[in-house]
């Protein structure tokens, strides 16, 4: 990333994932970096369960909108809200894809089927997206906390060397702004995560 670029991130998930607190980690680590930063949010009925969107902005700019195939990375901490974002990224966008599902009830209501996971990884990869997917959720659970899923997914993002921050400015943005009670389980949520990701490059360098 240059000086002159921005980096452009989507996270997405439901109501209850950390979707918001990760936004704010990401660019708390931004500025402890010394760089420009922006935060935006859209969420819905988020104790339902509701959509919840955050972008991240890092670079030159004013505003923290993502717009239709502006965005350069996506967390996805639900396959289905990966989907609903595919419109919004860029060709070449990084995808990193939680593959544990939360349907929506809506779905059901509507009698509507959950699409399966290669449609929508597939849906994704026509977008000209490189799709990781990954179990953010079991790595969660593996950590003592089955709700870390945000703590996970930023893991695999520093893991990728996507971020223009050190790890270390990142794990202080972390303790920041985690709870005491919950921070080691949400540390060690955070490094299985970069752990995975770093796997996840090495097996990919081989295939390639």
């Amino acid at each position: 990333m240059s000086a002159d670029t921005s980096l452009r991130i989507l996270l997405a998930g439901v109501g209850g994932q950390g979707v918001l607190t990760g936004a704010r980690v990401i660019g708390e680590a931004a500025l402890a970096a010394g760089l420009p930063v922006r935060i935006g949010q859209l969420h819905g009925m988020s104790q339902r369960g509701g959509s919840v969107e955050a972008t991240v902005v890092i670079g030159p700019g004013r505003t923290a909108f993502v717009g239709a195939g502006a965005c350069d990375c996506l967390l996805a901490l639900e396959p289905l809200e990966a989907l609903r974002a595919s419109a919004r990224l860029k060709p070449g966008a990084q995808v990193w894809l939680n593959t544990a599902t939360l349907v929506p009830a809506t779905l059901g209501a509507l009698g509507r089927p959950y699409p399966s996971l290669p449609q929508i990884e597939q849906a994704l990869a026509a977008r000209g997206a490189r799709v990781h997917s990954l179990d953010a959720s079991a790595l969660a659970a593996r950590a003592g906390a089955a709700r870390a899923v945000s703590p996970v997914m930023l893991g695999v993002l520093v893991g990728a060397g996507r971020l223009p921050v050190s790890e270390r400015q990142f794990e202080q943005a972390m303790r920041d702004f985690t709870p005491p009670r919950v921070l080691e389980t949400t540390l060690r949520a955070w490094r299985l995560g970069i752990d995975a990701s770093m796997q996840q490059s090495g097996k990919e360098a081989e295939r390639a």
